[in-house]
């Protein structure tokens, strides 16, 4: 039997203002003759959880309605749907301050600095490589990969940013990169295509999109300095809204899960990354009552029993993400997380919960 981290029993489940990214929901599935209110009691959510600008709710919650709201209307892309038409300026601080930036590289670099306000335990990377951007987002919490209507909305919406800001209604990425790309018909499938463009594949540990970095310079035709200015000024307000301790620790466990899929583990790249000291990052954990070995394997643990519920990930790509050297290093810190291997984790959860139907 093993003990529980003592890191993991300290971090709130995380939460998520559900305002900024379902807004017309009702609208959207009375229209399609489904009941809202349906998927969201299922989903143990009520009508104010989606008006109220202030409330947060947790995430799981909304995952789950993502999905209550596929199996109602029986649409197996419901998320990649709504996530396309949904509207950047409906997406609270994060999407009309990206509006609103000078350059597309901004925009999605606002983006990074201003998601907790929106939702906690959520990276956003953007990385530049051989003439190819490429801009992703994960969760670090564990079994959330079993709901996938969640990648389709991002990526779809992430696309439908990028149209709005660069005023480019017909535009979509070089290539798009999922987990989990489930059987769909030709009509389901060209649909994804309007949406995504033609070059999909999956079996990516994260969700993203890779297109020409050169697009990062150009001028966004939605930038507007002041409501920038002004949408920075709020968006910094609710920074420092957010609780101190646990705010500061989900910043780290960003930190530490961006330098971990780089192959860097060391608590010096993750003070590099925060811009401070090691001695100065090491009395901040101190203070929080945790230190850095314990911080790096609760977010180790969670991000590997998320990929995990990916059958397509191999053992080695998974523990590469997770910067380990090999395959037996990852096996060796999964026994002693769990006392049982990744393979026999990963089997015992295939054997008590059937994967979604649904696709996300």
């Amino acid at each position: 039997m093993t003990t529980q981290r003592p890191t993991a029993t300290r971090l709130a489940a995380p939460t998520i203002n559900l305002a900024s990214l379902v807004f017309g929901l009702d609208a959207y599935m009375r229209a399609r003759g489904a009941d809202a209110g349906k998927a969201l009691r299922h989903a143990g959510l009520e009508p104010g959880d989606l008006t109220d600008p202030d409330r947060r709710v947790p995430l799981i919650r909304y995952l789950e309605l993502l999905e209550a709201c596929a199996d109602l209307l029986g649409d197996l892309q419901f998320g990649l749907k709504f996530g396309a038409g949904y509207e950047p300026r409906h997406a609270g601080v994060v999407g009309n301050v990206a509006l609103a930036s000078r350059t597309l590289g901004e925009a999605f670099e606002m983006i990074g600095r201003y998601l907790p306000t929106m939702v906690d335990a959520t990276v956003h990377g953007l990385e530049v490589n051989d003439g190819m951007a490429f801009v992703y987002s994960y969760y670090i919490d564990p079994l959330m990969m079993s709901y996938r209507q969640k990648g389709d909305w991002a990526i779809a919406f992430g696309c439908n940013l990028v149209r709005v800001g660069l005023g480019d209604p017909r535009w979509t990425p070089q290539e798009v990169l999922l987990p989990q790309l489930p059987e769909e018909t030709p009509a389901q499938r060209r649909t994804r295509a309007e949406i995504m463009g033609g070059n999909i594949r999956s079996g990516h540990p994260w969700a993203g999109i890779r297109f020409d970095a050169a697009l990062l310079k150009r001028p966004m035709a939605t930038a507007d300095a002041m409501i920038e200015s002004m949408m920075r000024h709020y968006g910094d307000l609710r920074l420092a809204a957010l609780p101190g301790s646990q705010g500061e620790i989900e910043q780290l466990r960003r930190q530490i899960a961006r330098v971990l899929v780089k192959g860097e583990g060391g608590i010096e790249h993750l003070a590099s990354a925060t811009g401070t000291s090691v001695r100065t990052l090491q009395r901040r954990l101190k203070d929080a009552g945790m230190n850095y070995s314990e911080l790096q394997d609760d977010v180790r643990r969670t991000l590997a029993l998320n990929l995990l519920e990916n059958k397509t990930l191999a053992l080695g790509e998974i523990a590469f993400s997770l910067g380990y050297s090999d395959v037996s290093a990852f096996n060796h810190a999964f026994r002693r997380w769990s006392g049982q291997s990744p393979g026999q984790y990963r089997g015992q959860r295939s054997a008590k919960k059937p994967v979604p139907s649904t696709n996300g």
